[in-house]
């Protein structure tokens, strides 16, 4: 006789296990017809040719030359800089780069078809073109995801991470066609569109995923290795974030958004040494200089094409660092008596410097000789087309904010209940923040509930601090110094 109740359990355990490449594969499939029959190369189209060409008029579509450059920055900021900055958990290393690698590549693949049929169709074609700078923009969208990947770090598993991402993709498109196009909002870093949109999408997903559970987990810290690989990440993102905010600007705003964020960043990170050891009363705290000094990068975005002035730039880049720091000092812990578990921190790195730049681009909409907004105006613009005054300009860059803010909370939330379904198999604090729950992991990998990790635990302290040595007493060249993980990331 047959057990129906053990086939029925053995397939919902085959169903659940092969969910994910299954998924994976069929997705692939559906993407490969599509770009089939409905997207072509865009190729170079000079479409200012009969007019008179200065140093401020656009480039022409397919232009590689401009912005390919511009483009490969960006990249290494997805791949490279996201994925080694969200290494800092000690025990979710792989996870935290390889599935950074595959969430980047899946919304890259995803982002070009929605844009294709969102932005660039052609009715008459029946087609869209992908440009380099269609790649581009691909990336900014793939940025948005990983942001919100960063709130839900270590509490999903791979196949949760590709539904949010195509979700996401979705929504986050369409806020940003609806605020360029009619709104007519400027937001030349993308800060609104991607970063606000990105962070608190991400936390409403999270505080949905949570439902009120307490997320307590002793694997949930970082190791001095896993925090210098996460330096790593910072650094790359340093580097190249004066590209990512003026990828898609050209003229002299390319120039003024290279020069804003390039000063706005470098005071980010003088602000985030001093209130990080002001806060830390001497000693500066690893995780503030991680993420905290990228702030002015995400602050300055949505003006940072405008005449601003560099010492404008410099207040921002100031103001952002402040912020950023004393939110990781004090409000994650704070988010997380609301039941909103924020592993990276987004809230503190995108969401608040992302305000603030949006707040900023509400101020300087009404000063139009530093704005220059009517340079983002065309005849789609709501109240005025072209002719739209300055005081109208301020109350559509408010209304994007706000609306960017609705749709990610709202999406967010909707995406977070429907992942908690129980076909996507949510791991359970037990299980979160652990490599070995997705992984095959060197034996080097010593899982925590195993005899060997029982016994280290039970020699060595929960949570041991690297202990300074009496100034009287020398190193002995020959002893071996132990510096134990720590298990809670403040």
């Amino acid at each position: 006789m047959f057990d129906f109740d053990t086939i029925k359990d053995t397939i919902k355990r085959g169903f659940k296990q092969y969910m994910f490449p299954v998924g994976l594969i069929l997705f692939q499939c559906v993407f490969i017809v599509l770009y089939a029959v409905h997207a072509k190369y865009g190729y170079e189209v000079d479409d200012n040719s009969t007019e008179i060409i200065s140093r401020n008029t656009p480039p022409p579509k397919g232009a590689v030359e401009y912005y390919y450059s511009f483009f490969q920055d960006v990249h290494v900021m997805m791949f490279i800089g996201f994925g080694f900055l969200m290494t800092f958990l000690r025990r979710y290393s792989f996870s935290s780069v390889s599935f950074n690698f595959l969430v980047a590549t899946f919304v890259l693949e995803w982002a070009i078809l929605v844009r294709g049929y969102v932005v660039d169709w052609d009715s008459e074609t029946k087609s869209f073109s992908v440009t380099v700078k269609n790649l581009l923009h691909a990336d900014f969208v793939s940025a948005a995801i990983l942001i919100s990947f960063g709130a839900v770090l270590g509490k999903t598993n791979p196949a949760q991470l590709v539904i949010l991402a195509l979700a996401e993709v979705v929504m986050q498109i369409w806020n940003e066609h609806i605020c360029v196009t009619y709104l007519c909002a400027y937001d030349g870093g993308e800060s609104i569109y991607v970063h606000v949109f990105g962070a608190y999408f991400g936390l409403a997903a999270s505080y949905s995923l949570q439902h009120k559970r307490e997320v307590e987990s002793p694997k949930e810290g970082s190791s001095y290795a896993s925090d210098i690989f996460s330096m790593i990440g910072t650094l790359f993102l340093f580097c190249f974030w004066p590209s990512f905010n003026a990828g898609t600007a050209f003229g002299d705003g390319r120039v003024r958004a290279i020069t804003n964020t390039y000063i706005s960043i470098c005071a980010s990170v003088i602000l985030t040494f001093t209130v990080s050891a002001l806060v830390g009363k001497g000693k500066e705290e690893i995780t503030h200089i991680q993420n905290a000094t990228l702030a002015g990068g995400v602050a300055v975005g949505v003006v940072s094409d405008k005449n601003i002035g560099l010492f404008g730039a410099m207040i921002i880049g100031s103001l952002a660092g402040i912020i950023s720091t004393l939110g990781y000092k004090y409000l994650l812990e704070l988010l997380k008596k609301i039941h909103i578990h924020d592993t990276c921190g987004v809230h503190n790195l995108h969401g608040m410097p992302g305000v603030l730049s949006g707040l900023a681009g509400i101020v300087v909409a009404s000063m139009p000789w530093r704005s220059l907004y009517t340079e983002n105006l065309g005849a789609t613009c709501l109240s005025g087309g072209e002719h739209r005054s300055a005081g109208t300009q301020v109350g559509y860059q408010c209304a994007a904010l706000l609306l960017t803010l609705g749709i990610a909370i709202v999406g967010g939330l909707l995406t977070g209940t429907f992942l908690r379904l129980s076909i996507f198999s949510t791991p359970d604090n037990d299980s979160y923040f652990d490599d070995s729950l997705n992984w095959h992991v060197p034996k080097d990998f010593v899982a925590e509930n195993s005899a060997l990790g029982s016994l280290i635990k039970s020699i060595l302290p929960n949570q041991i601090q690297l202990e300074e040595m009496p100034n009287q007493i020398a190193l002995n060249p020959n002893t071996l110094e132990v510096i134990q993980e720590t298990t809670c990331r403040q």
